[in-house]
Order: structure tokens, then C-alpha cells, then sequence
């Protein structure tokens, strides 16, 4: 067991000082962002290859180089000093004053149906206050691991058991169309759509991530119905007015999204008579976040613009 003693020689300050040479391969680079002489940041390197028993930062004939120790420390000197940082930082989260910048992933169906709310009532909390909308990727859940990213909005899907998971709203299917479209004209515009009227229509169809792969979001498929005309597929729910204006295509796309769409002047939608093919949409984090003053208030706020209690 490692006793208390043992740990005498090692301070906060060679953890940050291995964070910063890992990330700057350069003694002279690690010293500047530890704002220290040229002479004091050979002193703390001569202490790290010590304390470690590796050279870390090694010439050659391309210049300075990392050993294979100091790479793999890379992970673990990033999250020790995180840690470090967070059980002698203030567990309070005053928005008035912090200049947190927030990583959200989120596609943008998220985007527009949760965070254009969250975007208004962060700026009214802290002028400095910022978010970052990335996109939906095949690493969201290693990135929301390592600290990359906060939050990400995302549908039930499975996640791992060390991820928290907070559900925002249930969710069915509409569909979006020209007001052009047939589906559209002399029709009561308040009946719900039976997936049987749609399969003679062609179909522009949403794709999404899905792990490592994208998969296309075949609603009228899942519904049993197979669509006897072509189909169009876009990753991207803001470019269906555009692609559906003037034609007899048909989007069978999440209620919310079609409704906030269909407030372009072309653009109409009706619901549809099925809730097969609902699903639940939620905020997922990992552990290592879940304790975390700001990020704990971006949740509460993100479900008080849905209307929940935190």
C-alpha cells in the first residue's frame, strides 16, 4: 500500500508540468505555459524523468520526441490532473461570472428543437458564458469519456453503464411536405395521415449515426409500408424545405422537427396515424462529469426550457 509519506517528493505542479510537456513536446513550450525561466523548466524536467525513471522527451534526427512511456501517460496525466483540479476547485457554478465554454453533441433535430431554448437562457445567465454544438460522431461516447465533450442529446438508444442518461421529452413521427403537395390540397388538414396513404409518394428520408455506421431512417419502412416510388436521403433535417419545395415528396420526420420546419412559407406538415416508430429523446454524460457544478446547472437548465423539474 502506498503510504502517505511516499508521495513527499511529487507535487500538483510536475502533474501539470507532464500535462503541458505531453501536449507541447518541448521543454522550452512546457515552461511558457507553466510561466517559468528556461532554467527553471529544466530543473522541473530533470525532476519528472526522475520521479518517472524515463527520459520522456527524447532528440532525434526529426527533432524531439516522446517516449513511448510519456505517450502512454498521456490519458492518465489528463484525467489525474482533471481530478486533481476538481477536489481543489469551488463546487459552485456561478454563471454571472464564469467563462465556461459548455461541449454539447447533438444533431441537428437536437439543435433545433432543445437548443435554440438552451442558447437564450444561457445568454441571459453570464455574458461570458459559451456552448459548442458538435456534431454526432462515431467517438460522441469516448469523447464524453475523456472529457472532450460534456453532454450529448441523443434518442433511447443503449448506452454503457457507467453513462447517465436524463429523458426530455417522448417523441412521435409527422409528416413534412410542400403545401403544393397533393397529400396537402383539399384535405382536412387536422386528420392524421394512415402510413397506407404514403407508400405511392416519393421519400425523402433523414440518416443518422449509429455507432460506426450511418443508418437511413426508413420510417414508412418500419411501418410496414414499402415505398413504391424513389427515395432521397440527407443527414441533415434543415435542408428538407428546400429538397420538399415544388415536389410530391413526403419527410416522415420527428413531430417537433416537422412543425418547427414547417414554418417555412412552402412547407407544410400533418401528423401521422401511428406511434410505432416513437421514441424517447434524453441527455446522456459520463461519470466523470456527473458531480460537476456547471455542467449539473446546464442540465437543469436544458430541462427547465422543456418544461421539467430538475
Amino acid at each position: 500500500m502506498l503510504k502517505f509519506g511516499q508521495m513527499k517528493d511529487y507535487d500538483l505542479n510536475l502533474l501539470k508540468a507532464l500535462n503541458s510537456l505531453i501536449a507541447t513536446e518541448s521543454i522550452t513550450r512546457m515552461g511558457e505555459h507553466l510561466g517559468i525561466t528556461q532554467p527553471a523548466a529544466s530543473r522541473v524536467m530533470t525532476r519528472l524523468r526522475q520521479a518517472l525513471a524515463d527520459p520522456l522527451l527524447v532528440r532525434t534526427s526529426k527533432g524531439y520526441v516522446l517516449t513511448p512511456r510519456a505517450l502512454a501517460l498521456k490519458q492518465a496525466a489528463a484525467d489525474a490532473l482533471a481530478k486533481a483540479n476538481h477536489v481543489f476547485s469551488a463546487t459552485d457554478f456561478a454563471p454571472q461570472t464564469s467563462l465556461r465554454q459548455f461541449r454539447v453533441a447533438s444533431t441537428d433535430y437536437g439543435s433545433m428543437v432543445v437548443l435554440n431554448g438552451v442558447l437564450r437562457s444561457i445568454a441571459g445567465q453570464g455574458k461570458m458564458l459559451g456552448i459548442h454544438i458538435e456534431p454526432w460522431k462515431e467517438r460522441t461516447l469516448e469523447d464524453l469519456e475523456s472529457g472532450e465533450l460534456d453532454l450529448a442529446l441523443y434518442s433511447d438508444d443503449p448506452v454503457p453503464g457507467d453513462f447517465h442518461t436524463r429523458d426530455l421529452f417522448k417523441e412521435t413521427y409527422g409528416a413534412l411536405m410542400a403545401k403544393t403537395h397533393p397529400l396537402a390540397l383539399n384535405t382536412d388538414s387536422l386528420s392524421k395521415l394512415r402510413p397506407a396513404e404514403l407508400k405511392e409518394y416519393p421519400q425523402l428520408v433523414a440518416t443518422y449515426p449509429a455507432g460506426r455506421r450511418t443508418e437511413v431512417d426508413d420510417v414508412l419502412g418500419k411501418l410496414g409500408q414499402k415505398c413504391s416510388s424513389m427515395q432521397a436521403a440527407i443527414p441533415y433535417f434543415l435542408a428538407a424545405p428546400w429538397l420538399l419545395k415544388d415536389t410530391d415528396f413526403v419527410m416522415l420526420c420527428p413531430q417537433r422537427a416537422a412543425l418547427a420546419l414547417a414554418e417555412h412559407p412552402a412547407m407544410t406538415w400533418r401528423s401521422l396515424d401511428s406511434t410505432a416508430c416513437d421514441f424517447t429523446y434524453r441527455m446522456v454524460w459520463h461519470e466523470r462529469a456527473n458531480k460537476d457544478a456547471g455542467l449539473s446547472w446546464l442540465r437543469e437548465m436544458i430541462l427547465k426550457t422543456q418544461g421539467k423539474v430538475g
